[in-house]
């Protein structure tokens, strides 16, 4: 994190500590604390109970932020690399706040009434300071018995009613998914101890997991274990394609002589997996290791890191079945609906949407697929002259301590002078950008 991002990060946290106090602050952050010595690990990697804190969802991005800055060798690495690059994007900005009318007010929303589903409003609030920032002055609109936009902007003689919608950020289908690839696994692990041998499997799943019979990675590597070369490619089949390699454990215990790796990091599966686990895939890991805590964590489990490893297996797994790419791949059209029905019908909108691209390339792809063969033929009686899709990802680096990336989709109609509305709401605006989408930048 260099001197800027450093910066951006304590401008961004800072408005919120000032709205919640101090003293309320140090309260919340206490049943933070406390919910995190609370976890106890699930006996299956299914059931295992995550460290995001969702009864006070705002205040884990806040501690986040703040063990970035105060202790960053405390902290959940995966959960920070999400959330961090949202409060760098607001601090970025928060310069030109003077020109957001009611923006305290909509932060005092967010910290108190909103902190269980902070992200829609998080994004509202992002893209009234991309406004600010590119010389509009804002008005975020108070909520009444009836929706409307969540703001007017207005620079010189154009004005514009803009209103904001964010999806959640995976799919109920990817999160279903995710969990039958764990009861796969769960099953397996016995197998994969016994055999004893550092295993890495990539595996790509041609038909949706709940098409699996419970028991398909256990029997693929009954047949397959142990490994008699180097790689194998275990199972080949339309169900899936298995293939297995041996670690280099000698080039592992080289890097544990040398560094200590964080427990359930980037850098665990980069050290395990190597080329097969690159960064953003999904990933999972089973272990015999030796543990080493930083003694003045005030959560065992935000400072806990892996000094030896006697055992290790891992998987990277994906899945390219046309019908789970295209049900994880969610359309907008249905927020457009949303946001049409809350901009006036006698003045000209803009309408920002937000989604994470946390399910991979190919999902994208078809997204991109049916955004474009959908949003243009959008039609409605009122004036919308724009519609802009922002895509995020908050990349799973094990060099940086954050990064993200931000695509945007811009619709618009002709005729109307749209130069000053701003292109990215996350991404510093001082950020490089380049053509194309990021999720074709990476393997």
């Amino acid at each position: 994190m260099d001197a800027n991002r450093r910066q951006f990060l304590q401008a961004g946290l800072q408005p919120f500590l000032d709205r919640i106090g101090a003293e309320q602050w140090q309260v919340r952050r206490s049943l933070i604390l406390q919910s995190l010595r609370d976890r106890a690990p699930g006996p299956m990697l299914e059931t295992a109970p995550s460290v995001r804190i969702r009864d006070d969802e705002i205040g884990w991005y806040l501690f986040l932020a703040q063990q970035a800055l105060d202790d960053p060798a405390c902290t959940d690495i995966s959960q920070a690399q999400r959330i961090l690059p949202f409060i760098v994007g607001l601090g970025s900005r928060w310069h030109h706040a003077g020109k957001v009318e009611g923006l305290h007010r909509k932060l005092g929303e967010l910290v108190h009434d909103y902190k269980q589903e902070p992200d829609g409003l998080l994004f509202e609030i992002l893209v009234a300071l991309a406004y600010a920032e590119a010389g509009w002055q804002v008005t975020l609109i108070e909520e009444g018995p009836t929706k409307t936009a969540d703001m007017r902007v207005q620079r010189g003689s154009q004005e514009f009613f803009v209103e904001c919608k964010r999806q959640e950020r995976s799919t109920d289908y990817a999160l279903t998914e995710r969990n039958l690839f764990l009861r796969q696994w769960d099953r397996a692990k016995p197998l994969l101890l016994a055999n004893r041998q550092w295993i890495w499997m990539r595996g790509d799943f041609h038909v949706e997991l709940k098409d699996l019979p419970p028991s398909f990675l256990e029997d693929v590597l009954r047949a397959g274990l142990p490994l008699r070369r180097q790689e194998e490619v275990l199972h080949d089949s339309e169900l899936a394609t298995i293939r297995a390699r041996l670690i280099d454990r000698h080039a592992v215990r080289r890097h544990f002589d040398r560094y200590q790796v964080k427990a359930n990091s980037p850098m665990l599966a980069k050290v395990l997996g190597g080329d097969w686990a690159p960064e953003n895939s999904a990933t999972t890991i089973q272990h015999m290791v030796k543990t080493s805590h930083l003694a003045w964590c005030d959560v065992p489990v935000l400072g806990t890191y892996i000094a030896d490893v006697a055992y290790a297996s891992g998987f990277t797994r994906e899945v390219d079945a046309e019908a789970s790419i295209d049900k994880k791949a969610k359309d907008i059209t249905k927020l457009l609906s949303k946001a049409v029905k809350q901009v006036p019908a006698d003045r000209p909108s803009i309408i920002h949407v937000a989604a994470e691209t946390m399910e991979g390339a190919a999902t994208e792809r078809r997204r991109t697929e049916k955004v474009m063969a959908r949003v243009p033929a959008f039609i409605t009686e009122k004036p919308v002259v724009a519609v802009r899709f922002h895509r995020l990802l908050g990349n799973q680096r094990s060099d940086l301590m954050f990064e993200m990336d931000e695509t945007v989709d811009q619709f618009q109609i002709d005729g109307v002078d749209l130069t000053a509305v701003p292109h990215t709401v996350v991404v510093p605006s001082s950020t490089p950008m380049r053509s194309g989408s990021h999720w074709n930048l990476y393997p």
